[in-house]
């Protein structure tokens, strides 16, 4: 009897001292981050999320968990060992379990599709440590700075509408530095952001105090603007566009951008709903080439939310105050009314180029 007790005594201390010990040192010289291996990428798109944990210590470490609340927008594409997924409709709990040898660092690979437009961050993680005899210890959260941005997807020219592919095709045809050098002027106008100081009219500038560039006639189609929409809701016919929709428009509107830019050519943007950083204002961004501007446009898209801003009515007549001439618009709207047919028209009779790509059938200007 004495025996057992004192086999009971020892046992009891040696489960004390351990829990003690992975208590106080457990998570000492541990270190975990998650990364991916690429920041930015387009719907549809595959991304790896790599995990690396090291124990950087002589005690070795029986299991340790390590949890996140991921966005449920990013789908595992298996479910590997040692991984548990819990889902919801906003979020889903990311649990990795993991055995540690002394002075040892463990990488793990997930494939991940992120079939949806957004900005997704991973802003902790939880560390739970577990003790010889599998009783869960101590947890640890600490903060994380992970970030993944998801682009719209980008079409082919082959699935726009005939109408609005044979307009940036004809734009997009105008992009040639042949016919941007061409020594014929038809004028002056303001610098406008992307410009080449090559074309300023130093002359008319000193006269007039603002920077003006030659308006050859090539430049006249040198740029495209594209209006981007907000607004789902049709109370005129009842109508109410879905989520899907949007995505759709915003989908059109990345390929147009990239469809221009990539020829060479000049690309502006126009917003008249929510985006990220930008409450109560539209997104305007003045024409600009390069692959730079063309990853800023992107980023910014997606941020944006199908939240109105500003109606489109409000946006086309400020557009018509401006009296701008030789522009090249496209139009991107769930659908037009009539008053905003009728002001469409008069951009266009100010010399401007509006093209009109409506996602919802009937109508049109």
């Amino acid at each position: 009897m004495a025996v057992i007790v004192w086999v009971v005594l020892i046992m009891t201390v040696l489960y004390l001292m351990q829990g003690f010990v992975y208590s106080r040192f457990g998570l000492k010289s541990v270190t975990y981050s998650r990364t991916f291996s690429t920041p930015r990428l387009f719907a549809g798109q595959t991304v790896w999320m790599h995990e690396k944990i090291a124990n950087r210590k002589r005690l070795p470490l029986p299991w340790l968990r390590v949890e996140s609340l991921l966005p449920a927008q990013l789908v595992f594409t298996h479910r590997e060992v040692g991984l548990s997924i819990n889902r919801g409709d906003q979020l889903q709990n990311h649990a990795s379990l993991f055995s540690i040898p002394a002075y040892t660092e463990i990488v793990r690979k997930h494939e991940i599709v992120c079939p949806h437009r957004g900005k997704y961050r991973i802003t902790s993680h939880t560390l739970t440590l577990g003790n010889l005899v599998g009783i869960t210890g101590k947890s640890v959260t600490h903060p994380a700075n992970c970030e993944i941005i998801v682009y719209p997807r980008v079409k082919g020219m082959s699935e726009f509408p005939l109408d609005a592919r044979k307009y940036l095709q004809s734009v997009r045809s105008m992009n040639s530095p042949l016919m941007e050098d061409h020594y014929h002027v038809a004028g002056i106008r303001p610098y406008r952001q992307g410009d080449s100081f090559r074309m300023v009219n130093w002359n008319a500038t000193a006269k007039s105090g603002e920077l003006l560039v030659h308006k050859r006639e090539s430049m006249q189609d040198n740029d495209l603007t594209i209006i981007l929409n907000a607004e789902l809701q049709n109370a005129t016919h009842n109508m109410r566009m879905m989520a899907e929709d949007f995505e759709e428009a915003l989908s059109y509107a990345a390929s147009a951008a990239q469809y221009i830019i990539s020829g060479g050519g000049k690309i502006g943007f126009i917003y008249n709903g929510a985006t990220e950083g930008n409450a109560g204002m539209i997104f305007r961004v003045p024409v600009s080439s390069g692959a730079a501007h063309m990853d800023r446009l992107l980023e910014a898209m997606a941020g944006f939310q199908p939240v109105t801003t500003l109606g489109l009515s409000y946006l086309l007549e400020q557009l018509i105050t401006e009296r701008t001439r030789g522009l090249n618009y496209l139009l991107i709207s769930a659908f037009v009314d009539q008053k905003q047919e009728q002001l469409i028209r008069q951009l266009r009779s100010q010399g401007n180029t509006v093209q009109l790509m409506l996602l919802a059938k009937g109508g049109g200007a």
